[in-house]
């Protein structure tokens, strides 16, 4: 799509390019579909951008995801009582989250220079909480039930991908339709 800006258009909020996940596109994609009317009591302007990263909701229940993905298994490896280790854990889920994206991002500034380097580190960062959670699911710990929910949500993501991947033509007839 080579528009970056749609106007007084209430159903781009349900572009699936207004959204970076395929589960977030599939169901984006499945109420630009439903046709929903405009908005009678809605603004009388709307302007919304054309970008991956405009969905709020889609972002917070990511890092919420991970957050309490990370928390439960520093509450499964942590040696105390139970209320105890769910307290450590909140804060620590927090450092531990952000140490590879700290250090990835400063190892790759020091290799590459001065560039954007969020996907590699994000992807990093992915990779090593799907490293963790295949760790966590061969113990014998309630966390791995965690874990293989965790496994859950990254296949239902793979599957919406396959599903956009197969619909393709459709979510860009329907985008160009919303662009016009």
């Amino acid at each position: 799509m080579t528009t970056n800006v749609i106007i007084n258009r209430s159903a781009v909020r349900w572009l699936p390019s207004r959204h970076r996940f395929a589960l977030a596109q599939l169901v984006a994609f499945a109420r630009l579909r439903r046709g929903e009317p405009q908005d009678a009591d809605g603004p009388d302007h709307l302007i919304l951008p054309i970008d991956r990263d405009q969905s709020a909701a889609e972002s917070y229940a990511v890092a919420v995801w991970v957050f309490l993905t990370v928390a439960s298994y520093l509450v499964a490896v942590l040696p105390l009582p139970l209320p105890l280790a769910i307290f450590a854990a909140i804060p620590l889920a927090s450092i531990v989250i952000h140490i590879p994206i700290v250090v990835g991002g400063l190892t790759l500034r020091l290799l590459l220079g001065d560039n954007d380097h969020v996907k590699i580190v994000s992807v990093g960062t992915m990779s090593l909480l799907i490293v963790w959670s295949f760790y966590v699911t061969h113990g014998d710990s309630w966390a791995r039930i965690v874990a293989w929910l965790f496994f859950g949500v990254l296949a239902c993501n793979a599957i919406a991908a396959l599903i956009l991947w197969l619909l393709r033509a459709e979510v860009q007839a329907e985008e160009n339709q919303c662009a016009r």
